[in-house]
């Protein structure tokens, strides 16, 4: 069979369409869009993981020599969305796989479009896929109440359902204005960075490092908790489990490795930096302010990125959240961020999440089929 493969093909200096997106990281760091490839050969393996799905193919080029290709997708759940099953490559098949060549020069590629031999098109979703695709949001009503009248935060009794797809890709300054980003929070224009957040200049020049590099050092390659505002950015959306009667709610990610938080409403003070040790979620009370959940975490450690596209912070970093839930199919989700080691004064953001209905998180471990770190280059 080795014998046969057809020959490597390579197609550079033309971009193909849209890179896939809703990574559990930025993919720009790791593939180059501008360096587009043509794989012909055969199916060896196929690994059907988190975080991602991988798929190896022997190719053979023009001078006979044959190599074992690793290409790459998105995770699971969303290629289940997108048509695909761990049963749509065998070893053995034929395909042609379209896709970008990685950054740091190996035999890896990000896989776009496979055409199996019989003719069968598969494609990675992309941006603007997900943007046409339906989504399927519950019927317009008003929001769920608990007897006390708050509202419910999650799901009602004998319900099912998670919020996802958030309006925004990252924290923005709500006076910023349009800022252009992807939904990993990398910028379109780099100049744009001094207009996200009121930055010291220290913090400015460790964000701008990070963009220009791609993120490539963000933590969740290497799959720590997106602590912060970030759980309600990262992929595969969050679920909220009240319990009105241990005055406590859990938060917990579908977009990291079911990493969840604990919020407590019973009053107790939050705890001074030297009562604990610094944590990825922080220590976080609550309480509410008429149909409004508001809540100050302290006690983070820098040890994880706080948003999406790389905005630093320190262990100063106190953050005021606001939940509020205005009808059935909405979750809206505010943040002040005051930290006096990396920002000149307080600021905030906001974005709005949307109900799931009639569905779980799926399960979601990064650490089922890490790969992606040594390839984790940013721009050259």
């Amino acid at each position: 069979m080795r014998g046969c493969a057809p020959r490597l093909i390579l197609a550079l200096g033309v971009g193909l369409a849209a890179m896939p997106v809703w990574a559990h990281h930025e993919l720009a760091a790791e593939f180059d869009d501008q360096r587009p490839v043509t794989l012909k050969g055969t199916v060896t393996k196929f690994e059907w993981n988190n975080p991602h799905v991988y798929f190896f193919v022997d190719v053979q080029d023009a001078r006979g020599s044959i190599a074992n290709w690793a290409l790459e997708l998105a995770s699971p759940s969303e290629l289940n969305n997108s048509g695909w099953s761990r049963e749509s490559l065998q070893v053995g098949d034929l395909v042609t796989v379209e896709g970008n060549l990685a950054r740091d020069g190996t035999t890896l590629a990000q896989a776009k479009t496979v055409i199996v031999a019989s003719g069968q098109r598969l494609s990675a979703p992309t941006s603007e896929a997900l943007r046409a695709a339906p989504r399927p949001v519950g019927a317009s009503k008003p929001a769920p109440r608990w007897p006390d009248g708050h509202p419910r935060l999650g799901a009602a009794p004998g319900e099912t359902g998670y919020w996802a797809n958030p309006s925004a890709g990252s924290l923005v300054e709500t006076t910023a204005g349009e800022i252009g980003m992807n939904a990993n929070g990398l910028l379109a224009n780099l100049g744009d960075a001094g207009k996200v957040a009121p930055f010291q200049s220290w913090a400015k020049g460790l964000y701008e490092y990070r963009q220009r590099t791609l993120l490539k050092d963000d933590p969740m390659v290497s799959c720590l908790p997106p602590g912060g505002p970030r759980m309600f950015q990262v992929p595969h959306g969050v679920r909220v489990l009240e319990q009105p009667d241990r005055q406590r709610i859990f938060i917990t990610s579908g977009g990291g490795n079911h990493n969840w938080r604990l919020i407590y409403l019973d009053g107790r003070p939050l705890p001074t930096s030297e009562d604990v040790s610094p944590t990825y979620f922080g220590y976080s009370d609550g309480k509410w302010e008429g149909d409004t959940l508001v809540v100050t975490s302290v006690g983070f450690n820098e040890r994880f990125w706080f948003s999406n596209g790389g905005l630093p912070h320190t262990e100063n970093l106190k953050l005021t959240e606001r939940f509020s839930r205005p009808d059935f199919n909405t979750l809206r989700y505010g943040v002040t961020v005051d930290d006096s080691g990396a920002y000149t004064r307080a600021w905030t953001s906001s974005w709005t999440l949307e109900w799931i209905p009639n569905q779980d998180l799926e399960q979601y471990f990064c650490q089922d089929n890490p790969r992606d770190e040594p390839h984790m280059v940013g721009k050259q």
